[in-house]
């Protein structure tokens, strides 16, 4: 009889035994009930023009703002919220060219739960609904702990990555002030392990997205979660070349998200290379996929 210590056997068993119920949801998804998901049946904005993006300063977040200034027609006003209001201005200053699109900088921590409070109600008041919010703030584990204690790192990234985010977003669902919500999680909550901390905070944030995705559809509010892997951005600063090497561009980031999120795709997942990879090493267990994905990275 396995016990609970049996760790290896009661996945291999689950693992074996979690299949038919995949056909099983396919079947149901695909064929007799494709329609009637609510939380795919809300229409996300087609025209969005009023869009919030949170980490604005660099990174995904900044090739967000650049993406929607110059590609999309109808935005009118794009709110960039940031720590750092220098880098917000050089981003701002780069772009400001046209006249029809405003770019408004809020600097704030997003781990500041009133001041965050106090920034939607301004822009609910001078702006009015928001299309989009992009709930897209986070830092590595890995640059936080070369400048900090080992204590000090574990508690940020998991104040910035979680409390961020619902910092970010919770304010505007209690307002009912927006129509799509955008948190962006990583492939890294797949195979956490390969990313301590960092994986574990953006499982969380996985999950979160896809359990608000499901209960606000019935306030007509759209929510979809972003699960980048390696996106040519600062943060991949320092990172093996191997983890790197099938990685894309902040540019065609943006463009694959802005695809996504019209589509209202409830996960989007890039570059399909990694996002493979990773899917495989969490179904697998640890003791097998940890090999696995040092083995990959020793060859390349």
């Amino acid at each position: 009889m396995f016990s609970f210590d049996d760790n290896l056997p009661l996945k291999i068993i689950a693992w074996f035994l979690q299949f038919p119920f995949y056909i099983f949801w396919f079947i149901l998804k695909y064929f007799i009930n494709k329609d009637k998901n609510e939380s795919n049946i809300v229409q996300a904005p087609q025209y969005p023009k009023t869009i919030v993006v949170t980490g604005a300063s660099q990174g995904i977040g900044e090739s967000l703002v650049e993406y929607y200034y110059k590609n999309c027609p109808s935005c009118e006003v794009i709110i960039m919220i940031s720590r750092s209001t220098e880098k917000l201005e050089k981003v701002k200053n780069r772009l400001n060219s046209n006249n029809q699109r405003k770019l408004i900088i809020y600097q704030c921590d997003v781990t500041d739960s009133e001041e965050m409070k106090r920034i939607y109600l301004d822009i609910h008041r001078t702006y009015g609904q928001i299309d989009i919010l992009f709930a897209n703030a986070g830092v590595s584990f890995r640059q936080l702990s070369l400048t900090n204690t080992f204590d000090k790192a574990v508690r940020d990234v998991f104040n910035i990555n979680i409390n961020g985010v619902i910092n970010s977003i919770m304010p505007v669902i209690e307002l009912k002030n927006v129509k799509q919500i955008a948190i962006v999680s990583s492939q890294a909550a797949y195979a956490p392990f390969m990313s301590p901390f960092y994986g574990t905070t953006k499982q969380c944030v996985l999950s979160l997205g896809r359990d608000l995705r499901r209960i606000l559809a019935k306030d007509n509010i759209v929510v979809n979660v972003i699960s980048p892997g390696p996106v040519h951005t600062p943060m991949l600063d320092g990172v093996i070349a191997t983890t790197t090497k099938h990685g894309v561009s902040a540019e065609k980031a943006a463009e694959i998200i802005y695809d996504g999120l019209r589509r209202n795709q409830a996960e989007i997942v890039f570059p399909a290379v990694t996002g493979v990879f990773q899917y495989i090493l969490s179904f697998l267990p640890l003791c097998i996929a940890q090999p696995i994905a040092m083995y990959q990275f020793r060859l390349k």
